[in-house]
């Protein structure tokens, strides 16, 4: 009765603060909410999507995208086999595109913004490895050319994925991702 849309987008507005304490219980109360009202959760993974987005193409600052992300990561863990559709195209369309944010490299250094990234993508590829070509493409069209730290987590990224591939799935990507490495240590 009271937990609404309404109440869900001031909920998801309350994330931009600067007091991690507060974004911290905000992602407990979130969370929560996504685990009990099974009529929003579509809602409020629309409005984290449309958070992302928003930080990505847009702004480039949200201060509670790594607790977003962090929810996340539990929310992708309980996504139901096979994926859906509309799961695979946010992992393509929002997730793969928060790599190339500028302000990533200074995200990790203040908080585990890239580690929650990896593991939402690494959660989709547990998931369904046929997700692996598309995303390990995605990574290396985003992959940073002059950031030497971001660079380093890209790579720590790509050994995360290595662990969960299945080889059938290797053999696509070696070619292009040798490539790229190749350019890391030459």
């Amino acid at each position: 009765k009271y937990i609404d849309q309404k109440f869900v987008l001031q909920l998801l507005e309350l994330f931009d603060s600067e007091d991690p304490r507060e974004r911290d219980f905000l992602k407990t109360v979130l969370h929560r909410i996504y685990g009990k009202v099974l009529g929003l959760r579509a809602f409020i993974r629309k409005q984290i999507n449309h958070i992302f987005l928003k930080f990505i193409y847009e702004t480039e600052h949200f201060n509670g995208v790594g607790e977003l992300l962090e929810i996340l990561g539990s929310i992708i863990n309980g996504f139901a086999l096979p994926l859906k559709a509309e799961h695979k195209q946010f992992l393509i369309k929002v997730l793969i595109p928060l790599h190339k944010a500028k302000s990533l490299s200074l995200y990790h250094a203040q908080s585990a913004f890239f580690t929650q990234l990896a593991y939402c993508v690494v959660q989709f590829l547990e998931k369904d490895a046929t997700l692996t070509e598309p995303v390990v493409r995605g990574l290396l069209k985003f992959w940073p050319k002059t950031c030497s730290q971001k660079e380093v987590m890209f790579l720590g990224e790509i050994e995360e994925i290595l662990d969960v591939i299945e080889p059938s799935q290797f053999v696509r990507i070696q070619e292009p991702l040798f490539k790229q490495i190749s350019k890391c240590v030459s």
